[in-house]
């Protein structure tokens, strides 16, 4: 098939959230991708690998940060999902989640929203989600069976993906106003059938039903972000072998990419162009905490870091941070330093003791120069600095889940 779209299609996403591409994949392509796939499965590289395969009324989860099989990660570059990705989010992209959900006969079918509004349904728009919580990213489904009745039906809402807003919370970043099933039209039956691509919208609600045949259900799940829109959380590491698995040129799909664990999770915290900074001897560094996260591409790390992060600033500072954005990633000899960022209009830090001081990016230089501010912190108040990012906001998911308690009641 063609890798560029035309503005028919263009324009059949725009209104429904989504776009099947049908018969796009050939035999030997499907038949290889499905041996990465179950080859995953049978090892053990995967969720639920502790469990002997086939189980029944399993879900397996083959995570692709984990895997470094080119019959498996191939597809992540092949030139007819890449092209319409990159035409549907306007620009450049890169992965941000490669999963496959193999699902035994007898297992169940999607869970409900996390905000409560369905028991089934849901919008993968997430701000605890590593890859969910970006302010530009879709789907990439490809299934590896028919998606009939028995097997379960994939079913989205179309235009569902209007009923969620963008909006700035200021001139960095912006959050969602996130639909709930109340606000989006009926589900219906997208058809889907091996071979085929689904390109679906971040915000369009859909659904998963339970595999009630005698075969697996299983096929491919991923998400391409815009590379000027950031996961909110932060991204998922991905490790060194499943970068080396792609081509040359395929590897700039994966640009966060470590095997190192997270040592440190520091925050920005910018008030009136001005950047709280606390002394550390002769030096000055931002505020923060060393990190007990060993795995950095595993389930939910990120939120889990914004869940540290978050309680030593309450107990070390009287600091209730309501939100951070990711801002990069800083390796070093041990591990990884990750920092985030918040802006601070509430004036939540209104008095500051010796040892702290508000600086501005002149002193914010100065002090770099000078040797007093290391080079890491100096570079990322510098990139949050810049408007040339679409920024979402980040939270523990301890966080998200009680707003959306409050809200549902």
């Amino acid at each position: 098939m063609s890798e560029e779209l035309t503005a028919e299609h263009k324009q059949y996403y725009a209104d429904n959230g989504f776009l099947i591409l049908r018969e796009v994949f050939s035999i030997n392509e499907l038949s290889r991708l499905e041996r990465g796939v179950i080859r995953a499965v049978q090892s053990g590289k995967c969720l639920n690998g502790d469990k002997p395969y086939p189980t029944p009324a399993t879900q397996y989860t083959v995570e692709g940060q984990y895997q470094d099989d080119p019959d498996l990660l191939f597809i992540a570059e092949h030139p007819a999902v890449l092209g319409p990705v990159q035409d549907l989010l306007g620009g450049p992209a890169c992965l941000s989640a490669f999963v496959s959900y193999l699902k035994t006969p007898g297992a169940r079918g999607t869970s409900g929203d996390y905000q409560g509004s369905s028991p089934t349904g849901h919008c993968d728009y997430k701000t605890y989600q590593q890859a969910g919580s970006s302010l530009n990213w879709l789907f990439a489904i490809i299934p590896l069976v028919d998606l009939d009745e028995k097997t379960g039906p994939l079913f989205a809402s179309p235009g569902s993906h209007k009923a969620s807003r963008i909006v700035p919370l200021n001139d960095r970043v912006s959050r969602v106003e996130r639909a709930s099933a109340s606000d989006i039209p009926p589900m219906v039956d997208t058809e889907l059938c091996r071979g085929d691509l689904l390109l679906m919208h971040m915000f369009t609600w859909h659904e998963g039903k339970a595999n009630r045949s005698d075969q697996d259900r299983f096929g491919i799940y991923n998400k391409y972000r815009a590379l000027n829109a950031p996961p909110g959380c932060g991204p998922q590491l991905f490790r060194s072998p499943s970068r080396k698995a792609l081509s040359e040129s395929g590897q700039r799909l994966l640009p966060h990419c470590s095997d190192l664990p997270f040592t440190e999770a520091r925050l920005i915290l910018e008030r009136e162009g001005k950047f709280l900074l606390r002394t550390t001897g002769d030096s000055w560094q931002l505020l923060g905490t060393q990190s007990t996260i060993d795995d950095p591409g595993g389930q939910s790390v990120t939120a889990k870091l914004i869940s540290q992060l978050e309680a030593v600033l309450l107990d070390s500072y009287g600091l209730e941070i309501p939100w951070m954005s990711y801002v990069g990633d800083y390796a070093g000899t041990d591990g990884i330093k990750r920092v985030f960022a918040h802006t601070d209009e509430e004036a939540l830090c209104t008095e500051i003791g010796r040892g702290f001081i508000w600086a501005d990016r002149t002193e914010v230089d100065r002090l770099a120069r000078g040797g007093t501010l290391s080079d890491d912190d100096a570079d990322a108040i510098r990139t949050w600095s810049q408007g040339a990012y679409l920024r979402g906001i980040g939270e523990s998911a301890e966080r998200a889940k009680s707003a959306a308690r409050n809200f549902s009641t």
